[in-house]
């Protein structure tokens, strides 16, 4: 894009990074405002709240003038979880306003902020809104649960329950640090899970610790499940680990943290664009830091699902 957007909504959770969405938010709207965009920020009250704002205001755009709805953007403003409310409106208007589709601008401040980070887009207000004011659209593909799209990494087994249980205990830690104390709290009562995960890669059935189908190759807050993994590339990362003991669990889990566990015994990857995950009784997919879906589950990638604003050079 080389002029700036002409109108630009940014959908803020106010309570996010402890009150650092508010912040960034408030920082990003006075810059770009000093340069003559128009700008409308809203603040999101409860979750589920910043997709219906997207899209009412990308319907509201498109039918005032398509060309207004092509140079505008919609900035998600706060956790992945935010930025996947948003990344789910704008995808799902895809078929909808084809080209006609805003561009999803990210202005990340969360705890952990992972799909902010495999784009190379940081959390300073300033560069935020310089990114948005002379990046580039760049399309991006996004997953697929059950129909529900995600942008990280969508996940069942331990870190599934790891994810759960830093969400639910609100601790002061956050990314990696609150990930290895959600492990090893969650291992000592962890119990293998039996899966059965169809793919164009074949079958693989047996007990596991997780199975992450990856978009970007990191989750958690920086933790590097499927190094390889780039969500350009209209596929899926699958890591699989299998079932151990817990003490060779308390040893593969600092490799993991580093992303050298690839070729480690019982970790496997395949690539794929859908996979079908089964298990004897429902188990909890969590992806974005957010419970998205039960298992049964179909799994897939959306390539090019949203066009994202990223800094020029990347």
């Amino acid at each position: 894009m080389s002029t700036p957007p002409r109108s630009i909504l940014i959908v803020a959770n106010p309570v996010s990074g402890r009150g650092r969405g508010r912040r960034t938010a408030d920082g990003v709207a006075a810059d770009l405002s000093s340069r003559g965009i128009d700008i409308e920020v809203r603040f999101t009250t409860e979750r589920g709240e910043a997709g219906r704002i997207a899209s009412e205001w990308c319907r509201r755009n498109a039918d005032r003038s398509p060309d207004l709805s092509r140079s505008s953007c919609v900035v998600a403003c706060g956790g992945d979880g935010t930025i996947q409310e948003v990344a789910h409106a704008l995808a799902g208007l895809r078929s909808e306003l084809e080209d006609d589709r805003p561009i999803l601008g990210l202005a990340p401040a969360g705890r952990c902020n992972d799909f902010a980070r495999a784009l190379g887009i940081r959390s300073d207000p300033r560069v935020i809104a310089d990114t948005l004011a002379t990046g580039i659209p760049v399309p991006i593909d996004l997953g697929r649960v059950n129909g529900q799209h995600f942008c990280t990494v969508a996940t069942v087994g331990i870190d599934a329950e790891i994810t759960q249980y830093v969400d639910e205990m609100r601790m002061p830690l956050t990314g990696t640090p609150a990930y290895l104390y959600g492990a090893l709290r969650v291992l000592m009562r962890y119990q293998p899970r039996g899966l059965r995960i169809a793919g164009d890669f074949g079958v693989i059935e047996r007990p596991v610790f997780l199975a992450s189908s990856a978009n970007t190759s990191s989750y958690g807050g920086a933790v590097p499940i499927a190094p390889g993994a780039d969500p350009t590339d209209g596929e899926l990362d699958l890591c699989v680990i299998e079932f151990m003991s817990k003490l060779r669990a308390l040893r593969i889990i600092p490799t993991v943290l580093r992303g050298r566990h690839t070729h480690r015994p019982g970790v496997s990857f395949v690539r794929t664009k859908r996979l079908t995950i089964e298990a004897p009784r429902p188990l909890a997919i969590w992806a974005d830091g957010e419970r998205v879906a039960d298992t049964p589950a179909t799994i897939d990638v959306v390539p090019g699902a949203v066009r994202v604003m990223r800094p020029q050079g990347q």
